[in-house]
């Protein structure tokens, strides 16, 4: 029979190589948390036309955005030439925006209209852009240029243009006017005026100080061409968060300046820094109420078996094993290639810890069934016979999982949320089989034969027992 127990040492040298590495990058690098632990803000962007990865961060470059990630994707939900970006030659006020609005949604009824004042390109004055989307059907962009054609002309919306008055009763002459009565004159009774004039109602006058003299026309009309999308994550709260937003305009503005493509941001959020930390606390006590609780389950698991709490620590310990390779990994990982950590690698990580405890009890509960078959055999015997007999099931169960894992992370876009989740269980499984096999019933060997010389791990017993006969007579009276 394969002899397993007998390299124990040698296996728990190997995870302490790998662990190592990883324990010290911690120390050094720690992790790179992404914005739900760090708080920012996550920014989808459809820029006009395709554009690489490479290109769009050259473009935010100068904004030193930190902690920046762009991941690339694809919407296909809305087709890509739905969407119209219509450049204006001046800022204009509200009611050429008005007018703008109203000549699109009469001809396309469903379409949104939304407004945005662009900084001015390389040293030029700011500009208004129109963007146009949720068409029921993919308009051209000569129909466009055409609708838009001969807008009334703008007052400088910098300044006041318009001044609002409230109810005014209006004269008797004019009250009179109204009716159309041919008797109506200006001494008209305050009965006839009554009766006669409409609800007064507030009303807009032009601002003689800032006329609506400025000629209004469309510079620019472009078609969307892709479906792809971007992700934009950053540490800064300040990022996107609406068309409006300064920042919004100053990276569409130098997008335009560098001969870059419109965008439109399809959705955005922002968290804080007191969310961002509830999460981190929220994260720790998951994974330690998690542990505490599979403690506990194999402590009353195993209450049969002599010292089972022993049994419970173990495999704790090989959980601690997974959980430092993963984190050690990402660590690195993050310090290299600038991989994030998000709420999907906790999810990772607990899953993780309960793919590794599975393994483990099946080999615990192996070895529990051994010790009252075997009663001639030392308890080394007895852990080794238990690995023998059921490697083969975890390994093949472990492999299937593998493999899917495997193909998934090869086949998703590498710095995405769902790719990271899937290579955290990939390192995770891989380690909770090494460590359910070759970690926790050794320690629980090296335990029980006092090996370590350390008080805590000497056995109960007085004195450590030196023969197998001894063993074999001790294991008899346990059981």
């Amino acid at each position: 029979m394969l002899n397993l127990v007998k390299y124990r040492y040698v296996f728990l040298g190997i995870s302490l190589l790998v662990i190592i590495p990883g324990v010290i990058s911690l120390f050094l690098f720690g992790l790179r948390v992404g914005i739900d632990f760090a708080g920012g803000t996550n920014a989808t962007i459809r820029p006009q036309y395709q554009m690489s990865q490479a290109q769009i961060n050259n473009l935010l470059k100068p904004f030193n955005l930190p902690d920046l990630q762009v991941i690339a994707g694809s919407d296909t939900t809305v087709a890509a030439n739905k969407t119209v970006w219509v450049r204006l030659n001046t800022q204009v006020d509200s009611n050429v925006q008005n007018e703008i609005k109203k000549r699109v949604t009469q001809k396309y009824p469903e379409a949104t209209v939304d407004y945005a004042t662009i900084p001015g390109v390389s040293g030029g004055k700011p500009f208004t852009l129109v963007t146009l989307s949720k068409f029921k059907d993919a308009p051209k962009a000569d129909d466009i240029k055409t609708l838009l054609k001969d807008l009334p002309k703008t007052s400088d919306p910098t300044k006041n243009t318009t001044s609002s008055t409230g109810p005014v009763p209006a004269p008797a002459t004019a009250t009179a006017q109204a009716t159309g009565t041919a008797a109506a004159t200006a001494t008209a009774t305050p009965q006839a005026t009554s009766t006669a004039s409409p609800t007064p109602t507030a009303t807009a006058t032009p601002n003689p100080a800032n006329p609506a003299n400025i000629a209004v026309s469309v510079a620019d009309v472009q078609q969307g061409q892709t479906t792809q999308t971007y992700q934009i994550l950053t540490s800064s709260h300040d990022f996107l968060g609406s068309a409006n937003s300064s920042k919004f305009l100053d990276i569409q503005s130098s997008f335009l300046g560098n001969k870059g493509p419109y965008f439109q941001v399809l959705s955005s959020s922002t968290m804080g820094a007191t969310v961002a930390a509830d999460t981190t606390r929220m994260a720790f006590l998951a994974v330690m109420a998690a542990s505490f609780f599979i403690l506990l389950y194999i402590w009353f698991a195993f209450h049969k078996v002599p010292k089972a709490w022993r049994y419970g620590v173990c495999a704790i310990l090989a959980l601690l094993h997974d959980v430092l390779v993963v984190v050690g990994i990402f660590s690195i990982l993050g310090h290299f290639l600038g991989i994030q950590i998000d709420a999907l690698f906790i999810t990772a990580l607990l899953t993780v810890i309960g793919f590794s405890v599975h393994d483990t009890i099946v080999v615990f509960d192996r070895i529990r069934e051994n010790l009252q078959r075997r009663m001639n055999e030392t308890f080394s015997e007895v852990v080794n016979a238990s690995l023998v007999q059921t490697m083969a099931r975890s390994l093949n169960t472990s492999l299937t999982v593998l493999f899917t894992l495997l193909a998934l992370t090869i086949f998703t876009t590498p710095g995405t949320s769902i790719h990271n989740f899937t290579l955290t269980l990939l390192i995770g499984i891989f380690s909770g089989t090494f460590s359910s096999i070759f970690n926790a019933s050794m320690i629980l060997v090296i335990w029980e034969n006092g090996e370590l010389r350390l008080p805590f791990f000497r056995r109960a017993s007085e004195g450590r027992v030196s023969s197998k006969r001894e063993t074999r007579r001790e294991l008899a009276r346990t059981r």
